[in-house]
């Protein structure tokens, strides 16, 4: 090889590792989260509208340039909703992809089962729309909430059956998971502070098809409204059989109840329930809700529910307090900046307290038609 050949071989090594030195300089920095939902098994609707939600804040934000010159990056995990496999992703989130913050679930039971490694981690973790009480009553610093708490939806669902509607005989029946017990305890609670008691508690096991002996039981009790704490799946199941029994009571249910696909597997039977949600509703009318249901359609192309509201929501609120803090990487700040931020979010005004909780605002509704809407408070 000629001495000018060499040279030429050499410009051009040296032209391609300039390149390659560009290219890889080029690439956005990037900061990563991780996210844990049921994707699949008998609550994977919510899981996957969450993780819809977070996708389309997490678009919003990168197509407008990120937050302090990093894009966000997402690492989905699916944990079917079975504790055990949480607590196994969770590890993976933390140590293995090395994320900065992490967030989940529709799920709580799944939240409640990996409060310990996120302490233990000290890693600020946000919970779009798990609602058991005790996930920001455990004494954990690093768990925040967007949604409103079940103890605000039983308040608000037991004040609205004693005052508004003058029921004074409740029964109860609930999922035996910490997600129910902790929703049966509020409503006991809620239920005592009017001087009441409930005329019967029953509860089921998860993925229970036929609810006869408590129903049953339940009928024994005359009841004017049976209180229904648990999941779509089951709770859909329940309304059905309920109508099918032809029992008179009025049926009033939680958050968890009418999420997913609740409306497509209760069909007709879910006309006339009473049920409750945080802030968001599609129903709303101002022009905030309006806009978010317009630009989420035509990007997902259905109407957002409670569930892409609080993931959306859930990333708004981490990038606020990400930019509050002046980084995206400084955990220890990020925690705090989260500890103290507002935001006026598409699930109304979030405002985290001193155990964590931010959402403050419930909604009740109805369903006709097999469509839920709006109950007007009165004036």
């Amino acid at each position: 090889m000629s001495f000018r050949q060499k040279v030429g071989l050499l410009l051009c090594l040296a032209f391609l590792i300039a390149s390659t030195t560009l290219a890889v300089h080029a690439q956005p920095k990037v900061v990563k989260i991780g996210v844990f939902a049921p994707l699949s098994g008998s609550m994977a609707v919510a899981g996957q509208h969450q993780n819809d939600g977070i996708r389309f804040a997490a678009d919003e934000i990168n197509e407008a340039g990120g937050i302090l010159g990093y894009k966000l990056e997402f690492i989905f995990e699916d944990d079917e909703g079975i504790p055990a496999n949480t607590v196994n992703i969770m590890n993976k989130l933390l140590y293995r992809d090395k994320v900065v913050a992490t967030m989940g679930s529709n799920n709580s039971p799944s939240v409640l089962a990996v409060l310990d490694i996120i302490k233990r981690a000290q890693t600020p973790h946000i919970v779009p729309s798990g609602v058991a009480y005790a996930i920001t009553h455990s004494g954990n610093p690093w768990v925040f909430r967007v949604t409103a708490t079940d103890e605000v939806f039983t308040k608000k669902i037991v004040d609205y059956g004693v005052n508004e509607l003058g029921f004074t005989r409740f029964a109860i029946i609930f999922d035996t998971n910490d997600y129910g017990q902790g929703g049966r305890d509020l409503v006991m609670k809620w239920l005592k502070g009017h001087g009441l008691s409930p005329v019967a508690v029953e509860g089921y096991n998860k993925e229970t098809k036929d609810f006869t002996p408590q129903l049953m039981s339940i009928k024994n009790a005359n009841p004017e409204a049976l209180i229904i704490w648990g999941n779509y799946t089951e709770g859909a199941q329940l309304v059905r059989q309920i109508r099918s029994m032809n029992l008179p009571f009025q049926v009033m249910v939680s958050t968890g109840v009418t999420i997913g696909n609740f409306y497509e597997l209760a069909g007709d039977a879910a006309n006339g329930i009473i049920g409750i949600t945080g802030g968001w509703h599609p129903q709303r009318s101002d022009a905030r809700a309006l806009d978010f249901i317009e630009r989420f359609k035509k990007a997902k192309g259905y109407v957002a529910d409670m569930n892409v509201a609080c993931g959306y929501d859930a990333v708004m609120l981490l990038a606020k307090a990400m930019k509050e803090a002046g980084t995206v990487t400084d955990k220890a700040k990020i925690r705090e900046a989260l500890s103290r931020v507002t935001m006026d979010g598409i699930t109304g005004k979030i405002a985290i307290n001193e155990n964590g909780d931010g959402g403050t605002e419930a909604l009740l509704f109805t369903v006709k038609d097999g469509k839920p809407v709006l109950i007007q408070p009165k004036k």
